[in-house]
This record gives C-alpha cells, structure tokens and sequence, in this order.
C-alpha cells in the first residue's frame, strides 16, 4: 500500500508529509523504506505529548479536553494532520493518534482504538477505527496500515470529485467546516479546512527570537 501511494503521489507530483503519536514514527518509515523517498516525503514529525502537538503543529489546547475530544479523537487528528501539512508545505499529510496499548485506556476509550486523518490539499477525512486488544506492535502496524489505506481512499475521493481541490481552493466548495460543530462520536469526518496567516506554531515564534541577545555570555 504504502507502494501504491507513493506511485500515486509521484504521477500527481505531490509531496506527503506525516504527524503520528502512537505509531511512534513506523508510517514515515513504511514511506521511506521505497527508495526515492526524496520525490514525494516532505517531513514527518512524531509527537506523543500534547504539549508536543500544540508546540509543533499548532493544535489547540481546546481539542485536549476530555469534556470535548481528548488526545485520541477526530479533532486532534485532522488539527495534527491539517498543521503537517501547511508546516510542511507539503501537498497532502497524514495524522495518527490513538491508544496502542496495554495501558492507556478509558471507559470510553478502549485499547486499539485509532483516529487517522488526511489532507489532500484543502480536503480532509477523518475516520475512526477499533482493533481491539492486540498486542502494542501489532496495534501500531494495524493503525500504520489503516493511515495508509485512508490515504489511497482519500486520493479516489478526491479524484471521483471532479474540481473539488480547485473548489476548495478558491473557497467556494461547500464542505468548508468548523470541526467544533461536527459529532465527535461519529466514525468518519468530511470536509474542507484551510490555515490562517495567524495560526503559528510555538516552534516558530522561537524562530523570530534572537536567542544571542539573551544570552549573558559572561556566566
């Protein structure tokens, strides 16, 4: 599968970068084990805490809350995929997060579930999927391969779509959403997300700063 996409990124001349959590890295490696990865891998990022997301991806601290979403659930999924892939520059990204085991449940949350999302440009999906209580490694290579298989799936909506990236784009396709009025019980999100010139990651305000000028370099 994850053959199937780079041939399908490299016809479109696309490039992909990655976000994950639980997988700990293992989908950027299923993309760059095909040799030249350079063509279409942008960059990936793993980030397990939720400080490390809101740091590197600009999730808000709002999609955390247990009350609302929490870290395994659809809107810190497409927040995390949505922010790879305009960090990146990339044309389409992939998000991971979930719960891979034998710790880490809830009562509402049980061991093997995973939220996956994917950009194509503007447009995302975003489903949920139950694996149940397998082994961690297991668990990690079964969500590696739903991301992937979301991934192709996305590319054929998109493609049976006739205009929709061009519609997204130009801001008139009408699936442009607010996540915070969709279902977060429901298995699948769909819609248009794009990034404002105000959304900026932690990381990047760093940037700005010059840290020379802080330091005493006397001590």
């Amino acid at each position: 599968m994850a053959s199937r996409l780079t041939r399908r990124l490299r016809k479109k001349g696309w490039t992909i970068s990655t976000a994950e959590s639980c997988t700990g890295g293992l989908l950027a490696s299923l993309i760059t084990d095909i040799s030249g990865a350079t063509q279409w891998f942008s960059q990936g990022w793993v980030v397990y805490s939720n400080e490390a997301k809101m740091r590197e991806l600009s999730v808000e601290k709002t999609a955390f809350d247990e009350g609302e979403a929490g870290a395994v659930s659809h809107e810190v999924a497409v927040q995390m995929a949505r922010g790879a892939r305009y960090q990146s520059g990339s044309d389409m990204s992939i998000a991971i997060t979930g719960i891979a085991g034998p710790g880490g449940s809830t009562p509402d949350k049980e061991v093997g579930r995973v939220h996956v999302a994917v950009f194509a440009k503007d447009y995302f999906l975003v489903r949920r999927m139950d694996f149940g209580e397998n082994d961690r490694l297991d668990n990690k290579r079964s969500f590696a391969v739903f991301a992937l298989r979301l991934a192709l799936e996305t590319l054929d909506r998109v493609k049976n779509r006739e205009g929709i990236l061009a519609e997204v784009e130009n801001g008139s396709e009408e699936t442009a959403s607010d996540t915070s009025e969709m279902d977060p019980s429901s298995e699948e999100w769909e819609g248009s997300m794009s990034w404002t010139v105000e959304e900026m990651a932690v990381a990047d305000e760093i940037q700005k700063v010059d840290l020379a000028s802080l330091t005493d370099w006397d001590e």
